[in-house]
């Protein structure tokens, strides 16, 4: 059975918060695949703030590619193992609105031999139980929390065994804070 943890996300702009993610749990969590999954369209966000999910996807495999260099690099350097980051365009193929719930059955279908993990960020695990069929998702997926400063969760994390990423370093940086300094 392989371990993936999944990072879903508009990824609208990948920003070093993401990739400090990406990298943290890669070296830190027991998981065999690390994955970024490009959600064309978030169901929480407004259709006119993203920029084409085409144009994301391309600029994110671009962005990747090179974040795979630079971690390759690294674990030469300290005699590692290297573990890559990869692109899962799943929600390309799916009818919206686009439901992690939804997404994840569809996963579970065609590699009904994975684990999967699912890694969010403190703020969307708080609002988790809301998503559509929210607590379905805390019952029967592993979900890793990584902080985010204001973001009290260890409770919430502690209902659902959600694994919280206690010496993660904080990055206070989010797409939106990008997108409004353009």
């Amino acid at each position: 059975m392989k371990r993936v943890a999944l990072y879903f996300g508009s990824f609208n702009p990948l920003h070093y918060g993401h990739l400090a993610v990406a990298e943290y749990v890669i070296t830190n969590c027991n998981t065999d695949r690390f994955e970024m999954v490009l959600s064309p369209h978030n169901p929480f966000k407004e259709k006119g703030i993203l920029e084409d999910p085409y144009q994301r996807l391309k600029r994110l495999k671009k962005e990747i590619r090179e974040f795979n260099r630079t971690l390759k690099a690294k674990a030469e350097a300290s005699n590692t193992k290297f573990k890559k980051v990869y692109i899962n365009d799943i929600e390309f193929h799916l009818k919206e609105p686009l439901y992690t719930y939804n997404t994840m059955n569809e996963l579970k279908k065609l590699h009904p031999n994975n684990e999967y993990t699912i890694v969010v960020g403190a703020d969307s695990f708080a609002a988790m139980p809301r998503w559509y069929l929210g607590e379905e998702i805390l019952k029967n997926y592993h979900v890793i929390v990584y902080p985010r400063k204001g973001y009290r969760v260890k409770t919430l994390c502690r209902k659902y065994k959600a694994t919280y990423l206690e010496n993660a370093p904080l990055n206070n940086i989010s797409s939106t804070e990008i997108r409004s300094r353009r």
